[in-house]
């Protein structure tokens, strides 16, 4: 006996597709200004690479001055309220950082849409979109056996990548202008049981592990083991020495040159931002298939290259894994006007 789709139909003011940073954002602001807004999710958490560990950059500019407030600074201070973050901290390297808890972080999107009374869709992909006359009238989504038609009078893309607006037959242009090559994704992933002071030691003995050789003209001096071990929020970018060596010795299981880790608002838990995933489309589904089998397969050899040659590593252990792969780069949607940007990947 054959079951078609249910079917389903929502008409709504404002429709948010992705429910990241981004169209998390967007749907609570709308919300909040009287708009009918649905929030429509693929995952079973709200946040997008919020909950992955990766901090805030940018709140303070580099006289230390918090530039970035709204609904941002509101989901940081309901962070602190539950000891999830260390706050704006100021960076040599970065400006700025914030940690963030990623698993409080879910929590307190899930509470800022209900009190902003968004209707939440989750579980759902995006498979169609109506276009009449140049215009977006309306998206198909699919969830668990029901297509659900949404009408809208915006559309808001909070996909990361483009999803809407290239299923509406939207112009995009995809990484550099000669290449085409697109900066690669990573998959995030916690480690409990890190000794800091053996780490910072470590560092201290050795300042030729820290980035100062890259020819990174952007650091500014105090970006020492001083510095990591009075801040508990900090990003620590080096190891380049390391790296290089392993590498000689074919011991290094990952394409890249440097470590990455970002402290937590967790007692001995680091989020590491390491793995990277050569020659991919994040919005290929065959690429994204790829770079989440390949960049998990990279996590256990590189906590035992991290516990078997990084002091204060040495007893660290995995904790959790982030739902999905990172993507840096994919399609950018070709708007009413376009600037000219210079990229710093620090990450």
């Amino acid at each position: 006996m054959k079951n078609d789709m249910k079917k389903e139909m929502i008409k709504k003011d404002v429709a948010v597709v992705g429910g990241g940073p981004g169209g998390l954002a967007a749907a609570v602001a709308a919300a909040r200004e009287g708009a009918e807004v649905i929030l429509v999710e693929r995952l079973g958490y709200l946040g997008g690479q919020l909950g992955s560990g990766l901090p805030f950059l940018a709140f303070l500019d580099m006289h230390q001055r918090r530039i970035v407030g709204g609904i941002a600074e509101e989901f940081v201070e309901r962070l602190k309220e539950k000891d999830g973050t260390a706050g704006h901290k100021y960076c040599p390297f970065h400006l700025s950082s914030t940690t963030i808890h990623p698993f409080y972080s879910r929590v307190i999107c899930f509470e800022m849409v209900k009190e902003a009374g968004v209707e939440l869709l989750m579980h759902c992909e995006l498979v169609k979109t109506k276009v009449i006359d140049g215009r977006l009238c309306s998206i198909i989504v699919a969830g668990k056996g029901t297509e659900i038609e949404i009408e809208a009078d915006v559309f808001i893309d909070g996909t990361g990548d483009g999803d809407v607006a290239y299923m509406a037959g939207a112009e995009y242009e995809k990484g550099q202008s000669e290449s085409g090559e697109l900066q690669p994704p990573s998959l995030m992933f916690n480690l409990s049981g890190v000794d800091f002071e053996r780490f910072c030691d470590y560092i201290e003995q050795h300042p030729e592990e820290l980035p100062y050789n890259m020819g990174l003209t952007h650091i500014q001096p105090g970006y020492n083991a001083e510095f990591f071990r009075n801040n508990p929020g900090h990003i620590f970018f080096g190891l380049n020495n390391t790296i290089k060596k392993l590498r000689s010795e074919s011991k290094c299981p990952v394409d890249r040159d440097t470590v990455i880790y970002i402290r937590q608002p967790i007692p001995g838990t680091v989020a590491v931002n390491t793995i990277r995933i050569l020659n991919f489309d994040g919005s290929n589904v065959h690429d994204l298939s790829r770079g989440e089998l390949e960049s998990h397969l990279q996590i256990i050899p590189l906590i035992e290259m991290l516990q078997e040659h990084v002091p204060g590593f040495e007893k660290c252990y995995l904790t959790s894994v982030n739902a999905t792969i990172g993507v840096r780069e994919s399609r950018r949607i070709m708007g009413i006007k376009k600037f000219n940007r210079t990229v710093f990947l620090l990450y």
